[in-house]
């Protein structure tokens, strides 16, 4: 059976070990006890630490505390992190399990309420406290709708609507004022603003796009302008027709620079566009195109019998009134024709509109390198001679621009085609830059470099020294017992090396060995019994009869 250990024993030697180390070590031990005693304890606290994972994050304060609620309830551990605003919980295995608990129970509620405060209803509600919780609601429900827009996240809402009066022949336009709380780096485009107008404006009745006031939490306001929208409109028809120059300038320079190369030809175009819009509507006749449309005829006769007189002078210049007025016993005779025919003239109607955007006039202007020669036998790097393109390849380049643009000389379109040299860079320049570039960017790494290099010199020349000399004992501090010979072998192994070095002459020794032996072997004794005699004896010889 194993013998039972003795701690003092063992508390002893180490006492006895402790106190034989040097003032630097016995400093040293116990501060790298604590330290691995310390990080012991951290590392078993770290790895037991359980894991945490986020349940939510940017709760409202009120939503925050329901949620601590109901984890306590539940007993399950919960870490608070920032400013109250994120909660985790562990383990994270379960966090959509209580994600969707607590999704039942209507928590978190987003720190906004809807229309579900009309699912309790209560009899002794007032009509005003009806309208007030009507309000709240809708600014609630706008506020949901509003915070679920990519960017934005949480939103303020508020509402006023006048009261409505039938005294009143005008009454004030209900207004509504947004507030914004954007994601960090995300800003919201003008399309997406005037959406956020549109979306609150008909979602209030009787609101106006233009009463509908947005702004950030920062206090800059994100609603355009009145006069935003029709700039919109200007920027537009801008952008319509540097498009329409761009697509002119592409097809000309890819067109040239197959001919005379890359870099050989710089275009311009400028257009002019008639943005207004027209609508004409012209009627024609023509009289020669005449058609019967209708025809219509009439025929009527009548007929009555009479006595007449003697014929002859006699009875025509009686004075008879009879002759000259029809007695009453004689019939009328009447006869009446009627014919009417309509011709229908031939009609055309022409209706034509001018569509936006029109072109109306082409400015074009195109510059053309030419060539560049060296004399017959100059060295490489001589300068070189512009010499411009003929006359013949001008005209075929300005023929060939004017088909490109689809020139028209009625619309007054105007086309500049110049043959100048273009401007050559300096390789002189271009080397000097790339000199000065690589010249940045070595003392950019020897900027680096430096501090690293100091440190590395600075832990070699001070640092490793300085721990050399702190951890090393002095002399002072060696226990001289190790130092001395245990016994006369040593002391002849000693002497035997001494004399190798030193090539001493060999002679008789006139002491007796054994007196010296014993004489020896009483110092010995002398020294363990007195060490530090013997130290300060050994100090006094080295020091040449100084202590």
């Amino acid at each position: 059976m194993a013998a039972s250990l003795d701690l003092s024993g063992i508390i002893a030697q180490l006492t006895e070990g402790y106190i034989k180390l040097p003032l630097v070590q016995k400093i040293v031990f116990p501060l790298l006890v604590v330290a691995s005693v310390s990080g012991i304890i951290y590392l078993s606290k770290w790895a037991n630490r359980p894991d945490y994972a986020v349940l939510y994050s940017d709760l409202e304060p009120t939503d925050s505390a329901a949620v601590i609620q109901r984890l306590k309830e539940q007993k399950i551990k919960y870490e608070v992190r920032g400013d109250g605003s994120t909660i985790a919980i562990s383990p994270p295995e379960t966090v959509h399990e209580v994600r969707i608990g607590l999704a039942g129970d209507g928590i978190p509620k987003g720190g906004t309420v809807g229309f579900e405060l009309f699912d309790a209803s209560n009899l002794g509600t007032t009509t005003f406290v009806e309208k007030l919780k009507f309000q709240r609601a809708l600014q609630g429900e706008l506020e949901r709708t509003i915070s679920s827009i990519d960017g934005v996240m949480s939103s303020r809402v508020h509402i006023v609507q006048p009261e409505k009066s039938v005294f009143a022949k005008t009454g004030s336009e209900p207004t509504a004022s947004v507030m914004l709380r954007l994601r960090p780096g995300t800003t919201l485009a003008d399309k997406q603003v005037l959406g956020i107008q549109n979306l609150v404006a008909g979602s209030i009745e009787g609101l106006k796009k233009e009463n509908v006031t947005i702004v950030d939490v920062f206090g800059n306001l994100l609603t355009p302008k009145g006069d935003k929208e029709e700039f919109g409109i200007e920027a537009t028809r801008l952008e319509y027709q540097h498009t329409i120059e761009r697509g002119y300038v592409d097809r000309v320079e890819q067109m040239l620079s197959k001919v005379l190369g890359p870099g050989k030809v710089i275009a311009r175009v400028t257009t002019d566009i008639d943005y207004s819009s027209s609508e004409k509507q012209e009627e024609s006749y023509d009289p020669s195109g005449q058609v019967i449309r209708s025809e219509r005829s009439i025929s009527e006769g009548a007929g009555s019998t009479q006595r007449g007189g003697v014929p002859g002078v006699v009875s025509n210049l009686s004075d008879d009134p009879n002759l000259v007025t029809q007695p009453d016993g004689t019939a009328e005779r009447t006869n009446r024709n009627e014919a009417v025919k309509n011709y229908e003239v031939s009609r055309a109607v022409t209706k034509s509109t001018s569509p936006r955007g029109a072109l109306t006039r082409l400015s074009v202007a195109v510059l053309v390198d030419g060539n560049y020669t060296s004399p017959a036998g100059a060295p490489a790097n001589a300068p070189k001679t512009f010499v411009p393109l003929d006359s013949e390849t001008m005209t075929r380049i300005e023929s060939v621009v004017k088909s490109a643009v689809g020139f028209n000389s009625d619309r007054g379109d105007t086309l500049t085609v110049e043959n100048v040299p273009f401007f050559t860079p300096d390789d002189a320049v271009i080397e000097q830059m790339d000199k000065e570039a690589k010249n940045d960017f070595i003392f950019n790494m020897i900027s680096k470099a430096v501090p690293i290099l100091f440190v590395i010199l600075f832990f070699f020349v001070i640092v490793r020294p300085l721990v050399k000399f702190l951890v090393t004992p002095t002399e002072a501090e060696v226990d001289l017992s190790r130092l001395l010979p245990t016994g006369i072998k040593e002391l002849e192994q000693e002497m035997a090396a001494e004399r190798s070095k030193a090539h001493l002459p060999t002679y008789e020794p006139t002491v007796d060995l054994e007196q010296l032996e014993q004489l020896i072997a009483e110092n010995c004794t002398v020294v363990k019994e007195n060490p530090r005699q013997a130290a300060l004896l050994i100090r006094y010889w080295l020091n040449d009869g100084r202590l």
